[in-house]
């Protein structure tokens, strides 16, 4: 705070009261004290930040020796305390490695680790770079160095231009390989292949989106910064090893010098990977056990992966130099090249059970396995396609490097040809024993079909039982709709039949009946028209009546067995029958809605009903009645009730001599799954009841 600020604070808080001076003193050194804390003078300081509070623009004056020059945009810096970067707008292009500078501008959060964006920079002076710091492969997967100069150790393993003017140099520190990237091309390289190299170099690495460390990588400006610190030896003078005695115990130093290896080419693919069969004696045998015969000798075979691709053929005699690594179970050689070849006899497969196969002794080798296997099935993958197969109960994978599809039936039995690979392995105790193993098929010519795949395979069985099944239902379906259309059939012959039996009985009823009492009457009203004493006047008006009544119940019975064409409905048939009562009768209807019912049951309650109201006024003289019709969604009511003079129903419904209307009412209450009752006491009137389960 300026000091004229700090005098009128000083000469207002004297006229305050104490509590307002605490407080107001309070205040002043708050402010103050923030002030000089928000200010960051060291590197530390500014790539220690948390991500929340980089994104606040605190002030940077930073003291500082440029370490790195990326672009006229980024430049890489460091103190007594650790290393940050500063970004600038416009580009500085006049910066060096080993000028002093001091920066002040603000942070910003950047990639990985905190930074500085400049907003003022000055040159204090030229001297040495920052001093390089010694570190280990963790060290720089872990970030500690990052963006800082470090002094690192190792072994080259490779040299390839990584852009027009620039090269990739891969380092061994330890068992780890990491990319060290020269901005100069490889053309001017010292001979860094298997030589011990110290190299000072800016610690960098490739970050992702959440702000991670994905891979380290070394930033070096020119070979100025890569000393060998021990010459490789030539590949040619170097001894000629077995393969068998690569990364065995005893082994001078780590990582691994190259190593020189003879032998005769199995197989090399265009990706550069190569097996090789060791031309070298082989070593002594491993101690069996007292119980098993001793194996017989055995040159162990190699898998190899050279920098560039080289034209070898199978059966060549061939000289490669490479790395010794671990790879799956057995050693191989990376990074390496090709010395020399010469033509030899073309490889022979050693015959191998499915055992063998799979206990890891023939890792890398070529192999034909002498139990046959069945293809199951196969598919693409990146490299080409991978084949599914069986062999007794045991599963086989194989690797077939084409990009067409093999010419290959599944379910065929085939005799594999191929380069034994352990994918994988398990402790047991001490001792290492493979899990399982897979078979990388040269070419086609290694898949010898011995028989083709039977007809009736799993997939065309199961067609054929999807199309019979099918068969079965169609035919099902027709028996079904057949039936169907037989049953359809039988009712319409039924309704034809029974529509000329109804059409039958109604004319002989109107030529005959019906004619007959037509002609009665007419001789009973020619009587009436005759002097007579009263008591035959009264029997013949009575007889007359008689007649009247029942040929409008014939007329009626020949109505209803003409009328087929209209559904008549129970409720209209009731209808019906009220409109019909006789005089000096009088008929009440009492019907609710009920759910539709089949023509035949209609008809047999219609007739229930209207021999019910014949028996109240021929027998109990009855001059009032009512139809009840009711429904619940289970069961329907009919009741016809009169207030005739009633009866004895146990003795009088069951059947008399000449009187079979009772009868009647039961016979169709049972041809329609119905139940009937009656109620009645003498001169209490007649109920009549039909249930009917819906």
């Amino acid at each position: 705070m300026p000091k004229d600020e700090l005098c009128g604070a000083a000469s207002l808080t004297a006229r305050l009261r104490p509590s307002g001076f605490v407080i107001l003193s309070s205040f002043v050194i708050l402010i103050s004290s923030f002030s000089a804390a928000a200010e960051l003078t060291t590197a530390l300081d500014i790539r220690t930040l948390p991500y929340e509070r980089s994104l606040e623009k605190l002030p940077v004056d930073l003291t500082a020796t440029i370490g790195f020059v990326e672009s006229g945009s980024t430049v890489l810096v460091q103190d007594d305390t650790a290393g940050t970067h500063l970004h600038f707008k416009p580009n500085r292009t006049d910066l060096r490695v080993g000028d002093r500078v001091r920066i002040k501008g603000t942070t910003t959060a950047g990639l990985y680790l905190p930074g500085v964006d400049v907003t003022e920079l000055q040159i204090l002076g030229h001297a040495a770079p920052p001093a390089a710091a010694p570190a280990t492969y963790d060290d720089l997967a872990t970030g500690r160095f990052h963006y800082q100069r470090v002094l690192v150790e190792g072994l080259g393993r490779t040299l390839t231009p990584l852009d027009e003017n620039r090269s990739l140099l891969r380092l061994a520190m330890g068992s780890r390989v990491i990319e060290v990237r020269v901005d100069t091309p490889p053309d001017s390289a010292p001979a860094v292949i298997d030589a011990r190299l110290r190299i000072t170099a800016l610690a960098a690495g490739g970050i992702n989106d959440r702000r991670q460390l994905v891979f380290p990588y070394l930033r070096v400006m020119d070979w100025s910064d890569v000393t060998v610190s021990q010459a490789a030896q030539p590949p040619e003078t170097l001894p000629v090893t077995s393969v068998a005695a690569l990364l065995r115990f005893g082994a001078a130093d780590e990582p691994h010098h190259r190593a020189r290896i003879r032998g005769t080419v199995l197989v090399a693919f265009a990706d550069g990977r190569v097996f090789l069969r060791d031309s070298t004696p082989p070593p002594p045998p491993r101690e069996t056990p007292k119980d098993e015969p001793p194996k017989p000798p055995q040159s162990p075979s190699i898998a190899i992966r050279l920098t560039t691709p080289a034209p070898l053929t199978p059966g060549h005699l061939a000289e490669i130099t490479g790395f010794p690594i671990m790879a799956g179970f057995s050693a191989s050689l990376a990074d390496a090249q090709v010395l020399s070849t010469e033509p030899a006899e073309a490889p022979t497969a050693s015959m191998v059970s499915l055992r063998e196969f799979q206990d890891g002794s023939h890792d890398a080798d070529l192999v034909q396995l002498t139990a046959p296997a069945i293809l199951n099935d196969f598919f693409r993958t990146n490299d080409g396609y991978e084949l599914r197969l069986t062999s007794g109960s045991a599963p086989i994978r194989a690797f077939l490097l084409q990009s067409t599809a093999p010419q290959l039936a599944i379910g065929s039995v085939c005799r594999l040809t191929g380069i034994c690979l352990v994918e994988s392995s398990t402790d047991r105790g001490f001792r290492s024993s493979p899990d399982r193993a897979s078979l990388l098929v040269r070419s086609m010519e290694d898949i010898q079909v011995l028989s083709t795949a039977p007809f009736w395979n799993a997939k065309r069985l199961v067609i054929a039982i999807t199309i019979l099944a099918g068969l079965i239902l169609l035919t099902l379906f027709w028996i079904t709709q057949q039936r169907r259309q037989i049953t359809r059939l039988e009712r319409k012959i039924v309704q034809q039949a029974t529509l000329e039996e109804r059409q039958r009985i109604a004319r002989e009823f109107h030529d005959t009946l019906e004619q007959e009492l037509t002609g009665l009457s007419l001789r009973l009203d020619a009587a009436t028209t005759r002097p007579l004493e009263d008591k035959a006047r009264n029997l013949l008006e009575t007889s007359r009546s008689l007649v009247s009544r029942i040929q409008s119940e014939a007329r009626n019975l020949v109505s209803d067995l003409r009328d087929t064409e209209h559904a008549t409905t129970l409720a209209e048939a009731l209808q019906l029958l009220a409109d019909r009562a006789p005089d000096g009768v009088a008929i009440t209807l009492d019907i609710t809605p009920i759910p539709l019912i089949p023509p035949h049951v209609t008809h047999h309650l219609r007739m229930i009903a209207q021999e019910a109201i014949t028996n109240a006024l021929k027998h109990a003289q009855a001059t009032q009645i009512t139809l009840h019709l009711s429904s619940t969604p289970k069961l329907l009511t009919l009741r016809i009730t009169d207030n005739g003079h009633g009866f004895d129903p146990t003795a009088a419904t069951t059947g008399k001599p000449g009187h079979f209307g009772c009868m009647g009412i039961r016979e169709r209450s049972r041809k329609i799954h119905a139940e009937v009752g009656w109620q009645s006491q003498p001169e209490h009137g007649t109920s009549v009841t039909v249930t009917l389960t819906l």
